[in-house]
């Protein structure tokens, strides 16, 4: 009779899993689910560090940057394929301004902080027991101490009797850092705008067992939100939005990720194309002013090879731009403002343009840096998103050339700073994308 039982709990496994692996796009009702999102050098990040100065930040943030092109070249080329059901597309960034979002798993809910990524479809975090995870943020998860926890696993019936065969989860680095584990389901536990919370039954993710990083990471895991089918971006009403303050502002505490049919999608928007599960943007020119700059048709658009177009991204902080593109933007500023400044010299970065002075007392006049997309969508990049105060004296243009990074394809791509004072919504449905400059603080009510 027992072992009569435990064939029955098996089969019921297996049907559950087959089940929500198949239903769960349309049996999750949409809903407007909140997370505040939180960067590493904001005061309520756990990891803060006040005696950090500008200049250490700007240098976590050109290595983060830096690694993401490089991650994103080699998923292009195809060189980070996972080995198992499930193809692990995360980000590589462990420093620099990620930014996290804090959520709540299984039953009693445990609050994670994880990285958004708005190019991995997969979501994961570390769970207990677990290998070289010594520096997670908060309690870890425990999945033996859930009471809706259930591993996802593949059944298999033979004469003598059927087995649970967990499916392995495993996601490589482009820095040889790596995460794995099994896979599971569990519920997951957001927000909601009335300051209630909200549940989402039975999400798959990867509950990362041993993690082999080669620093601190800063987080405990990743949050997927590209378009495939995993994504809990496309399970919770294929819509999403992001909005960011201002990263240099520690205190600024309205940051915030919004899921489901409640998400803001107002402001322009674009039309977006998702290759290698990146989402691509049409950039048609760029204006520094009123000054349009002659930019070569086809500069960005993306080549039947898969090389080149525009990426619009969450892991990124600083901006990347093809050679020629970056050396017209660096020859306007150098002409707008080079007689008026004292250029200034960033070890380890020459290429970055900066100068002895101060944004916000020196820069006041600066022209708008205006990128201009596809069906009239502009994103507009005021000087505090165009340059960074890396000291108290030297400033820097946060936009870098794509040939910094030994790579054949040298996409463009959209970071973090150039995103700061805007609402980006995602509509999947319809593929645009809105961007709506705001205060954040106007959205949080």
């Amino acid at each position: 009779m027992a072992f009569a039982y435990e064939q029955f709990l098996l089969l019921l496994m297996a049907f559950s899993t087959c089940f929500s692996s198949t239903s769960s796009n349309s049996s999750v009702k949409p809903q407007r689910l909140v997370s505040r999102l939180i960067h590493p050098g904001s005061i309520h990040h756990p990891h803060y560090k006040p005696h950090a100065t500008a200049q250490d930040r700007i240098q976590l943030d050109i290595q983060h940057s830096a690694a993401r092109l490089a991650y994103i070249q080699a998923r292009i080329e195809g060189s980070l394929a996972s080995n198992n059901d499930y193809k692990a597309s995360v980000s590589p960034s462990l420093t620099g301004r990620t930014i996290l979002a804090n959520i709540s798993i299984g039953q009693p809910p445990i609050p994670q902080l994880v990285v958004i990524d708005t190019a991995s479809d997969i979501f994961w975090i570390m769970c207990s027991p677990c290998t070289n995870c010594d520096n997670h943020l908060g309690p870890l998860f425990d999945p033996s101490k859930s009471s809706t926890f259930l591993p996802h696993c593949k059944v298999q019936c033979l004469f003598k009797g059927c087995k649970c065969d967990p499916v392995p989860f495993y996601a490589s680095y482009a820095d040889s850092s790596m995460a794995s584990g099994t896979y599971g389901r569990d519920t997951v536990v957001f927000e909601t705008t009335d300051e209630g919370t909200s549940q989402i039954i039975d999400v798959l993710f990867g509950c990362g067992h041993y993690i082999g990083y080669s620093s601190d990471p800063g987080h405990n895991g990743i949050l997927g939100l590209n378009s495939a089918a995993e994504s809990l971006a496309t399970k919770i009403g294929r819509k999403f939005s992001y909005c960011i303050g201002n990263l240099a502002d520690p205190h600024y505490n309205y940051n915030q990720l919004i899921l489901g049919e409640g998400a803001d999608l107002e402001g322009f928007s674009t039309p977006f194309e998702v290759h290698n599960g990146f989402y691509y943007v049409t950039m048609e020119g760029i204006s520094i002013g009123e000054k349009r700059l002659d930019i070569a048709p086809g500069t960005f658009e993306i080549k039947e090879n898969g090389s080149g177009g525009v990426i619009i991204d969450t892991g990124s902080t600083i901006s990347y731009l093809v050679d020629d593109v970056h050396k017209l933007i660096y020859k306007e500023v150098r002409n707008l403002i080079g007689w008026s400044f004292r250029g200034a010299m960033i070890e380890n970065s020459p290429w970055m343009l900066c100068y002895y002075g101060s944004i916000s007392k020196d820069l006041a006049g600066f022209p708008v840096v205006t990128f201009h997309f596809a069906e009239g969508a502009d994103l507009a990049l005021d000087s505090g998103s165009f340059f960074s105060q890396i000291s108290n004296d030297i400033f820097c243009m946060t936009i870098g050339p794509a040939s910094n990074i030994d790579i054949k394809s040298k996409p463009s791509v959209v970071g973090l700073l150039a995103q700061q004072s805007y609402n980006v919504g995602y509509d999947l449905v319809n593929k645009y994308v809105y961007f709506q400059r705001i205060d954040c603080e106007l959205l949080s009510g």
